[in-house]
């Protein structure tokens, strides 16, 4: 894992500013039930800290920006009190001091509260100072990550001083925060959902890691580090993985790539067992999100296949296949199919699987070369009980063709027909199937 950029002061000197806390001798409000919450900004020793030798000459300096506000989320239980996860409240700091002014909104009823978020920024509003979440990777250079849990007693003026770090945009979630929390920015939900097949061409839901950056490639901002699907065994005995779902920024340009992820396969070992590593990259543009999103707000996965060769992308080409609604799914099959040396013939039965990696179905090609006659490509489909075709789309993408397009099939066994001039095998097959549950 790369060095943590931890902050120090120009002078390559970390210093601690402790503010006088007065939680010991609490004045009391005469007349008033409610209780008044102050915060302070302790930026934390790192020198002293074990483990930060080794990193000092990553660290970069901190700002000498002079601090100006914080924003906070207080919450009680999982009541948003002051602020939320989506819009931080804003808080004034006393000018040339370290701790917050007065505000009606941190007049509170008696009672337990936490302090989930704490950030400061300087008068531009450029965030400086950031306290680390428990759990991240720069929590142990604080005495007291985030939450910090808060006693309110009637009456009383209370001083809490929270321990914070200088910031480094390069390293967000090193902190315990996603972009989005410290960002004023729309963001889009992107899922990721995977398969692994084995040499013999078997599928599996597959288990896996995803790294995330905002960039082309690994150097960029990382959005997110080891992500990985909850997985386990289903009441029918069968694995499962649930997608990996994440949230990203909306980018100007619809057209450029910004988004960056590398997906690693795991072991998993009561499904698949060990397996050779294996890393799928890729960049997406706004374009690329947006192409996932179907009607009624609904999204569908950003599909990742470790060794799966026979499945693909949906065809390109005039679209000819309405949107999925309710419970029916989309089934995506590519296949090189045929050989120069034997160009008519079937070929062999294919699985085929869902946008979520359930298995419908089987599909097989048979070839026919015709003299004086357009060459015929038949894909036949037989699905599994349960399950019917309502829409087909058959294309292949280096023939300058058009699409076949099969409607209203409400069938769980059927054929589409391609037929191609002089058909030179072996050539890519593409089908997209729309199923749905029989009723």
């Amino acid at each position: 894992m790369k060095n943590l950029r931890l902050c120090m002061a120009a002078s390559l000197v970390v210093f601690t500013m402790i503010f006088t806390s007065c939680s010991k001798d609490e004045p009391q409000i005469e007349s008033s039930e409610k209780a008044t919450l102050s915060f302070g900004a302790i930026v934390n020793d790192l020198l002293n800290k074990a483990g930060t030798k080794q990193v000092m000459a990553d660290i970069p300096a901190c700002t000498d920006d002079t601090p100006a506000f914080v924003r906070i989320v207080l919450t009680q239980g999982d009541i948003d009190v002051v602020g939320s996860e989506d819009e931080p409240y804003r808080v004034d700091l006393v000018a040339d001091q370290l701790f917050t002014e007065d505000d009606p909104a941190l007049e509170l009823d008696p009672g337990s509260y936490s302090l989930d978020h704490f950030s400061v920024y300087n008068e531009a509003g450029d965030l400086i100072w950031i306290a680390p979440r428990m759990g991240s990777d720069l929590a142990n250079f604080v005495d007291g990550a985030l939450p910090l849990a808060i006693n309110l007693g009637a009456g009383v003026k209370k001083y809490v001083d929270v321990p914070v770090l200088c910031f480094d945009d390069r390293d967000v979630n090193q902190y315990g925060y996603l972009f989005f929390e410290l960002d004023a920015v729309q963001a889009y939900e992107l899922c990721f959902f995977a398969n692994y097949c084995d040499d013999d061409g078997r599928h599996y839901t597959a288990n896996y890691s995803l790294d995330v950056w905002l960039g082309t490639d690994n150097t960029g901002t990382a959005l997110y580090t080891d992500l990985t699907p909850e997985t386990g065994v289903d009441e029918n005995g069968d694995f499962f993985a649930r997608p990996v779902c994440v949230a990203l920024p909306i980018n100007d340009d619809p057209d450029e790539d910004y988004i960056y992820y590398e997906a690693t396969l795991l072991d998993w070992t009561d499904n698949y067992g060990t397996v050779t590593p294996m890393v799928l990259t890729g960049t997406l543009s706004r374009n690329d999100i947006e192409a996932n999103f179907g009607p009624d707000m609904t999204v569908e996965y950003e599909h990742l296949r470790f060794n799966c060769e026979g499945q693909g992308e949906e065809p390109t080409g005039p679209v000819c296949l309405p949107a999925i609604s309710g419970d029916c799914e989309r089934v995506i099959f590519n296949q090189m199919v045929g050989t120069s040396e034997q160009p008519s013939g079937q070929t062999q039965l294919y699985p085929i699987f869902t946008q979520d990696g359930d298995e419908v179905g089987t599909i097989r090609y048979n070839l026919v070369k015709r003299q004086a006659q357009r060459d015929l490509l038949t894909a036949t489909v037989n699905l599994v009980d349960g399950w019917e075709a309502t829409h087909a789309r058959f294309t292949l993408p280096n023939i300058g063709e058009d699409d076949v397009c099969v409607n209203n099939i409400n069938d769980d066994n059927f054929d589409v027909v391609y037929e191609g001039v002089t058909l030179t095998y072996p050539l890519q097959a593409r089908v997209a199937i729309n199923v749905c549950p029989e009723d």
